[in-house]
């Protein structure tokens, strides 16, 4: 299949929204995620939600109605806020909480009121994936490190979602071979969320030709460094979708 052909295939197969900073509301396999998302205050210089996307988000409203689960990599302000969590899974009672024992008892505590069968916690080994089922649709935790960080999460899980098409998010991840590695055994990566430095600089780059994704989004850009990351990537003749502007669908077949 010519390369164009390609990516309007991805493009029809899988739908991906920008949040703020990492969080994504993705539609694959005909079901719905938001992953690192809904977040409040944020970490800065990382973007967060203007407060009337927010209101949606934690509401769940439109075009976040009809979400499935919440998935989320690790404890991080700037990807997680339980209150925010626990304000959309109330507002929307068919979606469930997807994520380590350590984010699932953050929402718990200030949302004891949710049924524990909506709060899935999953941890796999270190450098193994688990497989759970979402409205029939696989969800692929895997175990993969955190980058080097003062406040260092122990439990932190990327995830590998669809069948049909299959979308990557990494979270904060160690972008080393080695963290990858379990990716040899899981199936194609056709849109990887990653990162933006995982795209930038010849090391980085070389990771990302092993996870061999059809297409990249590079995330978790602060809005003060977007020009110039584009330039640069521009320079370097690197094929990127970056996601810069909160509340807008990334275009996946450019």
């Amino acid at each position: 299949m010519a390369w164009a052909s390609l990516l309007l295939a991805l493009a029809a197969a899988v739908e991906v929204r920008y949040v703020a900073n990492a969080g994504m509301l993705v539609a694959v396999d005909g079901a719905r995620f938001l992953i690192d998302a809904p977040i409040r205050e944020g970490i800065a210089p990382y973007a967060t939600s203007p407060a009337p996307e927010r209101a949606r988000l934690e509401s769940a409203a439109a075009p976040y109605d009809a979400v499935d689960a919440v998935l989320v990599t690790h404890w991080h302000e700037d990807h997680l806020s339980p209150e925010a969590v626990a304000a959309h899974l109330a507002a929307n009672p068919g979606a469930v909480l997807v994520s380590s024992p350590e984010v699932v008892e953050r929402v718990r505590a200030v949302a004891p009121r949710l049924s524990a069968p909506r709060l899935r916690a999953v941890l796999p080994a270190p450098g193994t994936s688990t497989s759970v089922t979402v409205a029939g649709v696989p969800v692929r935790v895997l175990r993969i490190r955190h980058n080097d960080a003062r406040r260092f999460p122990e439990q932190h899980v990327g995830f590998l979602v669809g069948a049909r098409a299959t979308v990557l998010h990494v979270g904060d991840a160690d972008p080393t071979a080695a963290n990858f590695a379990l990716m040899r055994a899981l199936p194609r990566v056709d849109v990887a969320l990653l990162p933006f430095w995982y795209v930038l600089g010849a090391a980085n780059r070389r990771l990302v030709e092993q996870i061999a994704p059809r297409r990249v989004v590079g995330m978790h850009l602060p809005p003060a460094d977007a020009a110039e990351v584009g330039a640069r990537l521009r320079a370097e003749a690197v094929e990127a979708v970056l996601a810069t502007n909160p509340g807008q669908a990334l275009p996946l077949d450019q």
